[in-house]
Order: C-alpha cells, then sequence, then structure tokens
C-alpha cells in the first residue's frame, strides 16, 4: 500500500508506505505529487515506511526517475522508519540531496512532525 496526502493549506506532504506497491498506486502517488509541485514552492515530505515488501516491476522502474526529478520541488524530507536499511541508505543519499533529509524510528513520528513544521 501507498498513499499521499497533503492538505491544501499546508506544504507538508506525508507518504506511507505499508507493504507492496502497486504499479496503480505509483501511478496516483506521483499524480498528486507533481500536481501540488506543480502550484510552485517548495514541499516538506515525510515519508511513512511502516513495512517494505517490494513493488511491482512497473512501479519499480517509475520510481528513481521520479524520484530524482521530484526532489527539486522538495526542500526537507523526514524518513520515519525502523528498517536499518533503509535509514543507511537515506543517511548515504542525504549527501548528495538538494533535500535536507532525517531519519526518525517511527516511534518518533511527531517530532519528525514537529521538525517539517519548523524547518524554514
Amino acid at each position: 500500500m501507498l498513499s499521499y496526502e497533503k492538505k491544501p493549506d499546508s506544504n507538508i506532504a506525508e507518504i506511507v508506505v505499508d507493504g507492496k506497491i502497486a504499479d496503480a498506486e505509483m501511478n496516483a502517488v506521483m499524480t498528486a505529487m507533481q500536481a501540488d509541485l506543480d502550484k510552485g514552492g517548495k514541499i516538506k515530505l515525510l515519508e511513512d515506511i511502516r513495512a517494505f515488501q517490494g513493488m511491482e516491476p512497473a512501479a519499480f522502474f517509475k520510481d528513481p526517475r521520479f524520484g530524482l526529478a521530484m526532489m527539486k520541488g522538495v526542500s526537507h524530507v523526514a524518513l520515519v522508519t525502523d528498517a536499518q536499511w533503509l535509514k543507511v541508505l537515506a543517511e548515504t543519499f542525504s549527501f548528495v540531496s538538494p533535500a535536507q533529509i532525517k531519519v526518525f524510528e517511527r516511534a518518533r513520528i511527531d517530532e519528525a512532525r514537529s521538525w517539517l513544521a519548523s524547518a524554514a
């Protein structure tokens, strides 16, 4: 399951991953996020990775291309996960990302939201 939500009066969006990501879900998230990015300004992104059980092949090949393209419109990323391999990946990617990335354990999701809300 993959979902995307952004309140109209906020510049903070949340993506939730919980299980396997289907191609249709990836398409819906990409469309919604691109619409928000097209409005101008930068968004802040909370990625809540509850469980990751892979992706359908079509979704897998879209993810890297979209991720790199959308990073220009994202100023901050709070990655919320208990998966050690995702923490290492995010910390490594933070050295080349135009967005500021910070990793939080799942028990600290409220702290992640507060960090995004106060980030300039």
